[in-house]
């Protein structure tokens, strides 16, 4: 398990930074990751929604394997284009 100290978002390299506590540095390619969790442009919304705000949950759900549930929780309605929960 990945203990995260630090997490942003860059956006001179569009992927969000992490440094772990034992001073190791990550960061996700988030076209890779939104190509094998989305199928659609509006689940790539949600997650581009999360990356931006919350880049701290888009990384734990990224290492802990359920990005691709949020995205199923989290749809995006395609006919007004506003989020189903706000």
């Amino acid at each position: 398990m990945v203990y995260v100290k630090r997490c942003e978002y860059d956006l001179d390299a569009g992927k969000p930074e992490m440094e772990d506590v034992d001073g190791l540095r990550y960061s996700i390619d988030v076209c890779a990751a939104e190509d094998l969790c989305t199928d659609t442009m509006y689940e790539q919304s949600a997650l581009d929604d999360l990356l931006y705000n919350e880049p701290v949950k888009y990384v734990y759900l990224q290492l802990s394997g359920e990005l691709r549930a949020y995205v199923q929780m989290h749809p995006i309605c395609p006919e007004d284009g506003w989020n189903a929960e706000r």
